[in-house]
């Protein structure tokens, strides 16, 4: 039986490779024969080449096809993905520049041996300069006796597999304190799976049955397929033409015996300066010496850029190294915010970016010494900053940061990493997992928020024409108690090892807090029953729709608080989907609508004499924090590296500050 189901890609930047290896992968759990079609266009969805080469960018629609016994459960999976329903919508970007870290064109701009490129990482640096300059030649493709196929075909495969190993290495290296991935690892797992991938593999191998020698095969069909991700009509995927030519370059080094990169002479902290680094490369240098990049090849979606923004070293790519003379460069001073750099700077430059990068790190000092700070206003208002967080995982990165609790625990994640759904048991040991770390810090747990535009294993739903508006996150709970009730078991169970707060999402009306509050009591009483023992919870609601807003007073009555979910409140008064970069314009938490719902919810709260809290992207946002301090919000959560930020806003928030 063939199943298919159209889903609306919300990654950022679409299919590139790092979801595509994703989403390989995914596939590959399967035994279905999968397909992704684009248009007329269809693709292998093992494959992440080929998924890459469909250039699916976001919010574009696209087909999944699926046959096998399982393919319903594949399809749910690789659905949940592509519609970033695992937390993956984020993208990788320089970010802002600080007042510490912004360019000065008119003070460099005429300097002499100025090095125009962009903004790969921001950032300023100075010091000596490390040249990195290889001969990648192609050499001429020899014959091999029949007799010697095998043993080259030996030999690429060791030759891959020295390359994976090296990836492994570099990934593992790159993990964050718990185990999870990193930006920055998530890029040689990304490129792992692209050396492994059999458009890549196949026809070099192909090439070397064919009796052609294994390295000259190698960089044929490397060099042949990155030509073709050059020609996309893309940036964001040509720049993926790179980490192919890298990884067929890597393989041709390994085949001869040749070492990579050479790092005899770099002894000293550095700017690396090269025509083409590949991710590879990059994996090989001692990061704690580099301080800073300079490429000629590569953009700021490049996977170099990103792990430098990762690392935190400033980056200039897309350089004019044409312009200098690398023979007598020994020094550079590097603008990676401004996009540029000065080859041999004199005396006076040269203090100057030293200047600069100490008011650099002054600035992120003194950000960084808030994170473990207990925020309160300058008028004495004690505030929480919390996190958000999906998985168990999360809570070591969490904690390093500062945060207070957890704001937003994001229980659907669980519900949909699986063949099946999570039992009562395996929900509790979670939960209790996150409680007992973060005690006695209260941690706000939101029941299942899922609806018809994503499949859970065993539950039927219908296909709806507004699957954001439709049978979805508490309508949906208290129609399917066999789903609902054994969450709010767990959770009562839970309890026990913390300070929990449960919150229901997507209301809409008083009837559905009365009912959900109904569920939960009930299921309470069973438990005692059994002789099971529950804890003491807070409970409360998201207002994250519009008639919520508007009827704060009413359903304040019912709750001990409220959450604001800036983003859905947004995208919902405004009625612009936040998925579609055409709306981006209405998609503003500061439009005066907005602004009226939150302030709304704020007044009910305060009427009823209970708190409100705020987890959307406004939370962590230092501009937009006194404004919602002035209407009462108590409780700030946000992604946890905004933490330190965010703390500081509030503590530099006193009684007579102005709105922002």
């Amino acid at each position: 039986m063939i199943l298919e189901q159209r889903v609306t890609v919300t990654l950022e930047e679409g299919l590139h490779a790092r979801p595509a290896a994703r989403l390989a992968q995914l596939a590959k759990s399967f035994g279905a024969r999968i397909e992704i079609h684009k248009g007329a266009v269809a693709a292998n969805a093992k494959s992440t080449v080929k998924i890459m080469l469909l250039t699916v960018k976001e919010g574009e629609d696209i087909l999944i096809r699926a046959e096998g016994d399982d393919a319903a459960s594949a399809l749910a999976e690789l659905v949940s993905y592509l519609s970033g329903s695992h937390g993956e919508t984020k993208r990788e970007t320089a970010g802002p520049a600080s007042p510490a870290t912004a360019p000065e064109p008119d003070r460099a701009s005429g300097v002499a041996g100025r090095i125009a490129g962009l903004c790969g990482s921001e950032g300023v640096a100075v010091g000596p300069a490390f040249i990195y300059m290889p001969d990648h030649g192609v050499p001429a493709p020899q014959r091999i006796a029949p007799d010697a196929v095998e043993a080259e075909l030996l030999r690429f495969r060791t030759a891959l597999l020295d390359v994976c190993r090296t990836l492994d290495a570099a990934r593992d290296k790159a993990l964050n304190a718990d185990g999870s991935e990193s930006a920055e690892a998530q890029v040689f797992a990304a490129i792992k799976e692209l050396a492994q991938d059999s458009e890549l593999v196949g026809p070099i191998e192909q090439r070397i049955g064919a009796r052609q020698d294994a390295v000259s095969s190698t960089l044929d069909v490397g060099l042949a397929l990155a030509d073709r991700f050059a020609r996309i009509d893309d940036a964001y995927f040509r720049t993926r033409a790179d980490d192919v030519r890298g990884i067929a370059r890597q393989l041709a080094d390994s085949l001869q015996g040749r070492r990579g990169v050479d790092l005899s002479d770099l002894s000293e902290p550095s700017i690396v300066v090269a025509g083409e680094l590949s991710a590879l490369d990059l994996a090989r240098l001692p990061t704690h010496l580099v301080s800073g990049l300079l490429t000629s090849e590569g953009g700021a979606t490049s996977h170099v850029a990103i792990i430098a923004r990762a690392i935190g070293f400033p980056a200039v790519v897309g350089a004019r190294l044409a312009t200098v003379d690398l023979a007598r460069l020994r020094t550079i001073a590097l603008d990676g915010t401004g996009g540029y750099a000065i080859a041999n700077p004199d005396r006076d430059t040269e203090a100057l970016f030293r200047q600069r990068r100490a008011s650099a790190d002054d600035a992120r000092r003194e950000i960084e010494r808030f994170a473990h700070v207990e925020p309160r206003t300058r008028d004495g208002r004690r505030i929480e900053v919390a996190a958000n967080i999906g998985s168990a995982s999360e809570v070591e990165v969490a904690l390093a940061s500062g945060a207070m609790g957890v704001g937003l625990f994001r229980t659907e994640f669980m519900f949909m990493r699986g063949a099946s759904l999570p039992t009562e048991q395996e929900q509790y040991r979670t939960y209790a997992k996150v409680l007992g770390a973060f005690s006695p810090h209260p941690v706000l747990i939101r029941t299942l928020d899922i609806g018809g535009d994503k499949k859970l294993p065993g539950i039927e739903t219908e296909s709806e024409a507004n699957p954001f508006l439709g049978w979805r996150g508490i309508r949906m709970c208290l129609d399917q108690p066999a789903l609902f009730d054994p969450q709010l078991r767990a959770l009562l169970r839970a309890a026990v090892h913390g300070r929990l707060r449960i919150m229901f999402p997507m209301i809409s009306d008083v009837s559905e807090v009365i009912a959900a509050r109904a569920r939960l009591d009930a299921c309470r009483s069973a438990l005692q029953a059994e002789g099971e023992e529950t804890g003491p919870i807070e409970v409360g609601i998201m207002i994250e729709t519009p008639a919520a807003a508007l009827c704060a007073r009413e359903l304040a009555e019912h709750v001990d608080f409220f959450s604001i979910g800036t983003n859905d409140l947004t995208q919902y008064t405004m009625a612009a989907d936040r998925t579609n970069a055409r709306l981006a314009r209405l998609n503003r938490v500061d439009h005066p609508a907005v602004l009226r719902m939150i302030e709304l919810a704020c007044e009910g709260a305060r009427a009823a004499g209970i708190w409100v809290g705020v987890c959307g992207e406004a939370a962590g946002d230092a501009c937009f924090i006194p404004r919602l301090l002035s209407w009462g919000v108590t409780e700030l959560s946000m992604s946890p590296s905004l933490i330190p930020r965010a703390k500081k806003a509030v503590v530099e928030y006193g009684a007579g500050s102005e709105a922002a």
